[in-house]
């Protein structure tokens, strides 16, 4: 029975570690926006507003704004600044990333000037929803377990012949590579339980962006509506290495010096989504505006490889374990986004967006692999979450200047705080002639949240504390005809 009882454990174990599970649901769930200048400046608090194409990704009704056409490209820069705390040691890192966030077109036909119907619109655009390039360290001394103990109690009562089958990526490497051993009937470890350096250095690249194939209506001036489908692209990959090492060099008892555990991981998901709007005129001064946006339904393929490193008494021993591949679908959860917006004696506008979503609705499915486990998990995870965003224009008699700010909620639950990201940024707005214009903006977003590097049981474990520092500077071209 307490074979039985291990063999479940394991194989729960599996699905946890190898399979994908609530982090992975939370990050392809989040949206930060990252496409034009002018939404970027001001906040991306654009649901009422419109007029932009980014302004389209978040409520199509947007596009209706326009009554002209209208070609739009971006730049970025990224900086993107990573502080850990762990045992009282801190480690910085970050990644500078330049890319094209941005790119589209908008074709407006005039209908009538005194019928209801005043224009239509047709819009095609790429926005990017988030941005997964990042670089993090984190290292400190911790006193009372070492990664290897989370091996051994899952291997406890198990024949070692089961390695292989039943952990073919973690355990059979570190027992290839005499990270576990036998003493007698029990299993065993060179590696010290405590007291020895331990860290993890994170480093990955990728993004998700969206296609936006959007159509519009204006009605009086007063009513516009709108409706996109959206073709939507995840791509992450990267390398993670978990480390331990003794503080002395060797451990003067098991000759122990240092080991590695590297995940290899390349994410690529394609999927479709889609959403609708309304944004009214209520009067001169107040407008307001509402979207749906539904589940994405993405269909991935990830590949993920390990390579297990020893070096005990001075010999080093390697192991690389076959690589893996899955194909699943994932599905996000959906959106609502309640707007409005304010016109301050035609000088300028101050807009508010209003965003809810249930992280913990995301969830796996697959032909080969049942996901209810991992969807259970997710939703006893994160929960709804509210987002805010807000920002103002102000016309300078030529050159526009733009303010935002935004606070999206944590991803656990309302009333929680860890995972919580704030942003601030400024733009403005130059012509460069009567059809062209360039915007600048910069963002700066700060965020903290804490992490655990592995499952220590009843020894404990200090999780890692993040502190993230994104700084974003931004510019789009844009030509009006």
């Amino acid at each position: 029975m307490k074979r039985i009882i291990t063999i479940v454990f394991s194989l729960f174990c599996i699905s946890a570690t190898f399979a994908q599970g609530p982090d992975d649901a939370c990050r392809f769930s989040q949206t930060y926006y990252q496409g034009t200048a002018k939404a970027l400046g001001m906040g991306n608090a654009l649901g009422a507003v419109g007029g932009d194409m980014t302004a389209v990704s978040i409520n199509p009704a947007g596009l209706g704004i326009y009554r002209s056409n209208e070609f739009t490209a971006s730049l970025n820069l990224m900086d993107n600044f990573h502080s850990s705390d762990y045992y009282g040691s801190t480690q910085n890192a970050n990644r500078f990333r330049l890319s094209i966030p941005n790119v589209g077109f908008v074709g407006t036909k005039e209908r009538s000037n005194y019928r209801a119907l005043r224009y239509t619109q047709f819009g095609i655009g790429l926005t990017r929803t988030n941005d997964f390039n990042m670089h993090t360290l984190s290292r400190g001394i911790n006193p009372t377990s070492s990664k290897i103990d989370n091996y051994l109690a899952q291997i406890d009562g198990l024949n070692p012949d089961d390695f292989q089958s039943l952990f073919p990526n973690d355990i059979y490497p570190a027992w290839q590579t005499y990270l576990i051993d036998t003493i007698g009937n029990y299993y065993s470890s060179p590696v010290p339980q405590g007291n020895i350096w331990q860290g993890q250095d994170c480093d990955f690249k990728g993004r998700s962006e969206e296609w936006t194939f959007a159509g519009s209506a204006n009605y009086f001036d007063k009513l516009f509506i709108g409706i996109s489908a959206n073709l939507a692209h995840i791509k992450r990959e990267g390398v993670k290495v978990f480390n331990e090492s003794h503080p002395d060099g060797a451990d003067p008892r098991s000759g122990f010096n240092k080991w590695s555990f590297t995940e290899n991981l390349r994410s690529t998901g394609w999927g479709g989504s889609v959403k609708v709007g309304f944004i009214y005129h209520a009067n001169s001064w107040f407008r307001f505006g509402g979207a749906f946006h539904s589940p994405t339904i993405y269909a991935f393929t990830e590949s993920w490889q390990t390579e297990t490193e020893s070096e005990i008494n001075w010999i080093t021993r390697k192991y690389i374990s076959p690589q893996s591949y899955y194909e699943y679908t994932f599905i996000s959860p959906l959106k609502w986004i309640g707007s409005m917006a304010f016109v301050v004696q035609n000088r300028g506008i101050i807009s508010l967006d209003a965003e809810y979503q249930n992280y913990g609705a995301a969830k796996f499915t697959a032909n080969d692999w049942n996901y209810d486990t991992v969807n259970f998990n997710i939703r006893n995870t994160y929960g709804r979450t509210l987002n805010f965003r807000l920002g103002s224009e102000w016309d300078l008699g030529g050159s526009y200047l733009r303010l935002g700010t935004a606070y999206y909620g944590s991803p656990l639950g309302l009333g929680k705080t860890d995972g919580s990201v704030k942003k601030a940024s400024v733009g403005i707005s130059l012509p460069a002639g009567t059809a062209v214009t360039f915007d600048f903006a910069y963002e700066l977003t700060y965020g903290k949240n804490q992490i655990t590097l592995y499952d220590a049981g009843n020894l404990g474990i200090e999780p890692v504390t993040q502190r993230q520092f994104k700084h974003l500077l931004l510019t789009t071209l844009k030509v009006r005809f």
